[in-house]
């Protein structure tokens, strides 16, 4: 195709959903069937500097002009092809720190993060979540919680272990609700809460992720690992997908917990993470305190007084030693 033929070629917006070495799925918004593109990039987005390793990523928004030639997605389906022209500025995005090298996105255009937790196979774990709400915090995302399995608790267990954790986490600004795919508990507020939003499901590996997903929107399958077959050759996706959700938005899928040590962030102010200690940090007595010895410490005293939950401090204290010893505070 001439690139004049190309400049003359009609143009869409859309979204990225997937990609595959240089390749890209994207999903055309003003197509009433949402049916996908098979884009390759521009050449101009691959030369001189950037600011990030990639030209584009899972969730830009960006133009792409048709072209008349076929490729085959990662689902088999014979699709238009078409060239990505133009990528939009990204409003949020979760990077790697790659320590003073260019970055690496992960995932752009984010609305919030849906933080899934079982209360059992495997146990709830407190400071798994505090960890995955910095995460959230340190990209100012919005936070959803879902305690999820319930259908595994007795009904008195439920109450029991449900209560204290809705009581910490609430108040705090930050949405929890009970869930099962089994019994459908709580999936009508999720599906609320993501209606017309880009929302990643981050969790462990167990905790039911892609179940809740099935139960969000009935048939809806996340997997990774793919092949998509475009032009003269088959590429693997990555592991970082796009899912359209019915009643509007996207659902990202982030294959376990292996997905948050890649959104490593070292250079995190910690404090400022957590709600309960933004505002005491100026009450405290040394304008470089690290909340852990010094005298005159307005959020140990707040712990001390039952202001700020033990459980949250702990959290912050094991986060505060990971970043002195450079480990990657979401790994754990």
């Amino acid at each position: 195709m001439s690139p004049d033929a190309v400049e003359k070629s009609e143009t869409s917006i859309g979204t990225i959903i997937r990609a595959a070495g240089g390749l890209y799925e994207v999903d055309v918004l003003d197509d009433p069937e949402h049916v996908p593109r098979l884009c390759q990039i521009r050449g101009l987005f691959k030369k001189g500097r950037r600011d990030s390793t990639q030209p584009a990523v899972v969730g830009d928004l960006v133009r792409v002009q048709d072209t008349p030639s076929t490729g085959e997605n990662a689902r088999g389906e014979r699709l238009k092809e078409g060239l990505i022209i133009e990528v939009m500025p990204r409003r949020t995005q979760l990077a790697r720190d790659r320590h003073g090298k260019t970055k690496q996105i992960t995932v752009a255009n984010l609305h919030q993060v849906v933080i899934v937790m079982a209360l059992r196979e495997p146990e709830f774990n407190s400071h798994r979540l505090d960890r995955f709400l910095v995460l959230a915090e340190s990209n100012d995302l919005e936070a959803i919680v879902c305690l999820n399995k319930v259908d595994l608790l007795k009904k008195r267990e439920l109450k029991q272990e449900t209560k204290p954790i809705i009581d910490l986490y609430e108040p705090l600004g930050y949405k929890v609700i009970p869930t099962s795919a089994e019994t459908d508990d709580g999936i009508p507020e999720i599906q609320s809460l993501l209606k017309d939003k880009t929302s990643a499901l981050l969790g462990s590996s167990g905790v039911g992720k892609s179940s809740l997903a099935g139960a969000i929107q009935p048939g809806l399958h996340l997997w990774v690992g793919d092949v998509m077959d475009i032009g003269k050759g088959r590429h693997t996706t990555t592991d970082i997908s796009l899912h359209r959700l019915k009643f509007g938005g996207y659902i990202v899928d982030t294959p376990g917990i292996k997905t948050v040590s890649l959104l490593e962030t070292r250079d995190v102010n910690l404090p400022q993470c957590f709600p309960e200690m933004r505002d005491l940090e100026n009450d405290c007595r040394f304008n470089d305190c690290t909340h852990e010895h010094e005298p005159g410490c307005a959020i140990r005293t707040a712990v001390d007084e039952g202001k700020i939950a033990a459980s949250r401090f702990d959290s912050y204290v094991k986060m505060r030693e990971d970043q002195k010893n450079q480990r990657p505070i979401y790994e754990k």
